[in-house]
């Protein structure tokens, strides 16, 4: 008899492409998801992945599979979300994902949110992970399966250092926001655009922290965050970039879930008022 947990990791390494990122998602051991996917495997008698330098790569049989599990793996999650939305408790694990810090530090409002509410425990998801109750995203175009409210928009400007900034041709430095990479690198280009025609793009690199790094280092410009860092000036006479939105956002299953709107509406009277 087939063991959900062994389809569920079948699905999490299939996601992944690695076992070791699949067990970091699942909370678990990597000898653990090896094993339930070994188990999966001799329960079908059929090899679901092939084992490369680059990981973790299914085979046509386990691609088969995977749509079937998938289903399996919604409905599952659906199931959780709905008992959890019928969970009025103050207490027990809430699983948020938070923006790079590096963009908008929202550790200190978290901090205060647990100090008001100590029987709730605050999780920090990984930012690529989809199984989080509470999802404070940037973005300009929030999914529609997902509910909730702007909390704020930050200003973005092109820093670099000094050095950087005076240089007779500039070159450029893209960063990926780990939840919407394509829409964020987009964003940019955009930006850039009514600077150059012909960017000269010294680096791309995936999250804004590491581009904020990046530039400190002098590899180039990067549009940043507006709090940037005391070594890194503003680009002169560069147009400044239309805000974006931080959303605060949760599954409809779980927006009556005690925890979920606890912590909702901490943030929005916290964020606002701040802003």
């Amino acid at each position: 008899m087939l063991q959900w947990d062994q389809v569920r990791y079948f699905v999490a390494v299939a996601r992944c492409g690695s076992v070791s990122r699949a067990a970091a998602e699942l909370g678990v051991s990597h000898a653990t998801v090896l094993r339930q996917v070994g188990r999966l495997e001799d329960s079908l008698a059929t090899r679901l992945f092939e084992h490369r330098q680059t990981g973790y790569r299914i085979t046509q049989e386990g691609q088969e599979l995977l749509r079937l599990a998938e289903e399996m793996a919604a409905n599952a999650d659906a199931l959780l979300r709905r008992a959890a939305g019928k969970d009025s408790a103050l207490a027990g694990d809430l699983r948020l994902r938070l923006p790079d810090a590096s963009i908008c530090d929202l550790l200190p409002l978290l901090k205060g949110f647990a100090d008001t509410h100590p029987g709730i425990r605050p999780l920090l998801s990984d930012p690529a992970s989809a199984d989080v109750d509470i999802d404070v995203r940037l973005t300009d175009a929030p999914p529609e399966a997902l509910v909730g409210r702007q909390l704020d928009k930050l200003s973005f400007t092109f820093q670099g250092t000094a050095a950087a900034c005076e240089a007779e041709r500039p070159r450029w430095i893209l960063w990926r926001d780990a939840a919407e990479p394509e829409a964020t690198l987009a964003w940019q280009a955009q930006a850039l655009a009514a600077i150059t025609r012909q960017p000269d793009i010294a680096l791309e690199v995936a999250s804004h922290a590491e581009a904020v790094a990046a530039a400190r280092a002098g590899f180039g410009i990067a549009l940043l965050a507006t709090a940037r860092s005391p070594d890194l000036v503003p680009l002169p006479e560069a147009p400044t970039s239309p805000p974006r939105s931080l959303w605060l956002l949760t599954h409809p299953d779980l927006r009556r879930s005690g925890r979920v709107r606890a912590f909702m509406a901490y943030a929005a009277a916290h964020v606002l008022r701040a802003s």
